[in-house]
């Protein structure tokens, strides 16, 4: 007698595992694209320092000191965005980088300043409104300065107001893979400093030069630093309550629960938001 699976056996089999390839794809797709991301992440973070590296040793001053204010870290007037020459040192670095003031990803406002507008979300999945930029279309960036767009990665890199001499800064903000989704803090969209003994360091790490945290609502904010759990969270409305995931997403720890990663675990918690 010949044994065999009947047609019905056969049927059942196929309709059980597609039941477990649809409960199980969309956790390994999304796993394969924080992988994607992650690895992203790491390389913006390793040449934003050997950037800081090769600028102390051309130069013979860090990025934060050439940028930096003239006064005192005390009672002295933060000065008014970066000038393009310094920004343009800094991005000179970068092969194949292009600065995008004026294109289709945002505009200048006359003085320099960098205005994107494409949508930027929160890590709770609310877009980010900073207003009505000079050409009516929506600023949803937290730095608003100089910015550059990297060739050969892809990423878009946006720095923020000059710091106080003394301090650290300017702050950068990363989007790692540019216009391409999700565009959200904390997942593609990230915040770095340099240093005065130049360093870049990821938002959320703790520095004795590092300047006063943000925590205006609207993220108007000039150099800035925010350090702290609370500054990662994916429950806040707050914009500024997003900037400082660069340093969990390094560790790769969750922000709030021990034992848990940031890249499959806390992100894995963005996503069903």
């Amino acid at each position: 007698m010949r044994r065999a699976f009947t047609l019905a056996e056969v049927l059942i089999t196929l309709g059980v595992i597609g039941v477990v390839a649809a409960m199980t794809l969309p956790t390994l797709i999304n796993r394969t694209h924080n992988k994607e991301l992650h690895t992203a992440f790491l390389k913006t973070y390793s040449e934003l320092n050997q950037l800081a590296l090769l600028y102390v040793a051309d130069n013979g001053i860090s990025v934060s000191q050439d940028a930096g204010g003239k006064g005192s870290v005390a009672g002295s007037t933060i000065p008014n965005g970066i000038k393009s020459e310094i920004a343009n040192k800094i991005f000179g670095y970068y092969r194949g980088a292009a600065s995008v003031g004026g294109s289709i990803m945002g505009t200048n406002d006359g003085e320099g300043n960098f205005i994107p507008w494409y949508a930027m979300n929160t890590l709770n999945g609310k877009k980010f409104s900073g207003g009505l930029n000079s050409t009516g279309r929506d600023s949803s960036f937290l730095c608003d300065n100089s910015a550059f767009l990297n060739n050969l990665t892809g990423a878009l890199l946006v720095l923020n107001d000059a710091p106080l001499q003394g301090q650290n800064g300017p702050v950068v903000c990363v989007d790692i893979n540019g216009q391409k989704g999700p565009n959200r803090f904390g997942v593609d969209y990230f915040l770095f400093i340099f240093t005065v003994d130049g360093r870049v360091l990821p938002m959320g790490q703790e520095h004795k030069n590092n300047p006063l945290p943000c925590t205006n609502s609207n993220g108007s904010c000039s150099n800035f630093s925010n350090v702290g759990s609370e500054y990662c969270s994916n429950t806040a409305t707050n914009y500024t309550n997003n900037t400082s995931c660069a340093y969990y997403a390094l560790a790769n720890i969750h922000p709030t629960e021990a034992g848990k990663d940031y890249w499959n675990d806390f992100v894995g918690e963005v996503y069903k938001r």
